[in-house]
């Protein structure tokens, strides 16, 4: 599976790649080389000074031929390591493009712990099987059987004899690397974990201070990363095992050489040059056999997070437009007929909830906590999708429309104001980036925020950090409030925006929202009937059904539920 996925990515830039590996033949070939001629050389010092000329000459080919092994080592790993960063850089591309497709039901499943060793610790092991695990796969194949071919020249007895030990250290080696797999995953989701708690602590700093529980908190965070440092220590062990027998190995080789090797010299039977270039060569095979290991390790390890990552790219999202759905901008019209929405069957969240909204109207959603009001936003915006019954904008069903025509139509301003952090341009501008400066200062202005930019310093270049946290409840929902109008939309939806802002300033954005929003279609969720006196219509949910709508003087007389509500509030004032 990864070497398909390797391949995939070759076969964009053949030439390249084969490039890159000629210099990686062409610098195992000069390495060889280089052996042979240092043999000459130390022959020609035990001959005498009568060679100087010879060794000098010898000397400077040997200083050439190191030069061209870092000129081709260069080439070789600014085309391959590079290919890999270029793929590492794509896939996380994909990864986050994937990401964004995917609806609310699996980011409520997943944990983002798990998201970020997708995007950090899984993509580095996959980039490495692309970069060092090929290579070391493919130069230890090349380099063994070269290195083998110039050994058997120089002496089929010794060679024999120096291999003798050499198997031992692939077979170490393998054995070290799929027990090295086996404890690699398990690191990778201890480290998951120890990700997800970390960035649970972060954003509830201000809860754990507030409740006095930062050794507790120390403590519960001890024992994960403890988890962690175990489970890496394991694979610590297994290298600690691994290394010694292998250099044990290596050594005895070197042991033969030294003995055997030796005594033809004494003898006669090879000269000086040939005994330390042999010695040399044992050297270089070494590395081959060694790096069957290393190759295997980074494949099982590449393996074992590509196939993480290919789980969740076979994530599908559940909501998504039909082969025959058209981008279509809706106007305004918006009409539900019987819809019922249930995560349960039997449970019902929405019961046969029909209403009819006309383009340009200003209408209110109330109700008590679960009535249902969140997901009949939901609905609109295509994040859930009706069970039972038909959602109709401008007459058309929502499920012929292309979803993206839907949200880009609609100005959004959620229940938890979230803003990203950067300036409060950029917030702004998030969803229209060709806003200018005038327009932004315009939708400012109808959310009652202006006031509050003239205190900032910067003004609009003022960052306002992560999640917002430098502004205070209200700010971040008069924020929202300009970035939903920023996008001009044709339907504008107010989530319980106004419950962090005082009475005044709410009744000052619903006064600038009436004079500008007279063409667009309004909807507002709210538990304060002040958001509703002038709403053309109002739509009172009590349990997943309609209880009553109409006219906020209307209502007071006939809805129970509306009635408690206003009650409530005049008690508050």
């Amino acid at each position: 599976m990864l070497i398909k996925f390797i391949l995939s990515y070759y076969r964009k830039a053949p030439f390249r790649i084969i490039f890159g590996f000629l210099m990686l033949i062409l610098v195992d070939i000069v390495q060889l080389i280089i052996p042979r001629i240092a043999q000459k050389s130390i022959d020609y010092i035990v001959l005498g000074k009568d060679y100087f000329d010879k060794i000098v000459f010898l000397t400077f080919i040997i200083a050439l031929l190191a030069l061209s092994i870092g000129i081709l080592r260069f080439s070789w790993r600014m085309i391959i390591l590079g290919m890999s960063h270029f793929i590492e850089y794509d896939f996380k591309n994909k990864l986050y493009d994937h990401l964004l497709k995917l609806d609310a039901s699996f980011f409520n499943r997943v944990k983002t712990g798990d998201l970020m060793a997708h995007m950090t610790n899984d993509m580095r092991a996959i980039r490495m099987s692309t970069a060092f695990g090929i290579i070391s796969a493919f130069d230890s194949v090349f380099l063994f059987l070269a290195t083998l071919v110039f050994m058997l020249r120089m002496n089929v007895k010794l060679t024999l004899l120096a291999l003798l030990p050499l198997p031992f250290v692939s077979i170490i080696t393998l054995i070290s690397m799929k027990l090295n797999f086996k404890y690699f995953k398990k690191v990778q989701e201890s480290f998951s974990n120890m990700t997800d708690k970390v960035q649970e602590l972060i954003f509830g700093i201000k809860i754990v201070q507030s409740f006095n529980q930062q050794e507790k908190e120390v403590q519960r965070f001890n024992i994960i990363s403890k988890d962690y440092v175990n489970k890496n220590i394991i694979l610590i062990k297994i290298w600690g095992i691994m290394f010694p027998l292998i250099f044990f190995f290596s050594d005895l080789g070197a042991a033969i050489v030294l003995f055997f090797g030796g005594q033809q010299t004494i003898l006669g039977d090879i000269s000086t040059g040939q005994f330390i270039a042999f010695f040399v060569y044992l050297g270089i095979i070494t590395w081959p056999m060694m790096a069957v290991g290393f190759a295997s390790n980074i494949f099982q390890r590449g393996n074992a997070s590509f196939k993480r990552v290919y789980e969740f790219l076979k994530e599908e999202p559940k909501i998504k437009n039909r082969k025959d759905a058209k981008y279509i901008l809706p106007e305004g019209d918006i009409e539900f007929k019987d819809v019922s929405f249930y995560y349960n069957e039997g449970n019902y969240i929405l019961d046969k909830v029909s209403l009819k909204i006309n383009k340009g109207e200003y209408v209110g959603i109330i109700g008590r906590i679960g009535s249902g009001k969140t997901t009949l936003i939901k609905l609109l915006l295509r994040v859930l999708i009706e069970k039972e019954g038909k959602i109709f904008f401008d007459g058309k069903d929502a499920n012929d429309i292309m979803i993206e025509g839907i949200r880009d139509s609609i100005g959004y301003v959620p229940q938890d104001s979230f803003l990203f952090s950067m300036t409060i341009r950029d917030n702004i501008r998030f969803a229209n980036k060709e806003a200018d400066d005038k327009f932004i200062n315009e939708v400012i202005k109808i959310s009652s925020f202006d006031k509050d930019l003239k205190d900032f310093k910067d003004g609009l270049n003022t960052l306002v950090g992560e999640r917002g946290v430098t502004l205070s409840g209200g700010q971040k929902q008069r924020l929202c409030i300009a970035r939903a109008l920023v996008r001009k939309p044709k339907i504008l939806i107010l989530d319980d925006a106004f419950s962090a802002v005082d009475t005044n300033t709410e009744k000052e954005i619903l006064k600038n929202l009436y004079n500008y929003s007279k063409n667009i279609t309004t909807i507002v969720i709210s538990h304060r009937i002040s958001s509703f006196i002038n709403a053309d219509n109002i739509y009172v949910l009590k349990d997943g059904k309609i209880e009553n709508s109409g006219k906020h003087e209307e209502l007071i007389l006939k809805s129970p539920v509306y009635r408690e509500f206003y009650r409530i509030q005049k008690l508050e004032e």
